[in-house]
């Protein structure tokens, strides 16, 4: 006698019963939850960093329209912090 498997439309798998179906299931729809937010995190900072470094180029070039240069000394004392002039990398690297 064969045994009955049950099928998750979310998965896309089999379980031999439906406690393992319905486990499953909400494990699956609790990580797709903490996606979406985590996503929402990473859209958010990557609009205040985007929006920092609009307000550093206009300071910029304010700075350089009122006094011709613009001089600094860029230290790498963390390598984890966000570095303005990295988006030359692309370019030249």
């Amino acid at each position: 006698m064969s045994k009955i498997k049950y099928y998750s439309e979310l998965t896309k798998k089999l379980y031999d019963s439906k406690e393992e179906l319905t486990k499953a299931e909400v494990a699956l729809t609790k990580t797709k939850a903490d996606r979406a937010e985590r996503a929402k995190e990473v859209e958010k900072a990557l609009k205040e960093a985007n929006e920092a470094s609009k307000k550093a180029n206009k300071l910029l070039n304010e700075f350089v329209k009122d006094y011709g240069s613009f001089k600094t000394t860029i230290k790498d004392t963390d390598e984890d912090s966000y570095n303005l002039w990295s988006i030359f990398d692309k370019f030249f690297f």
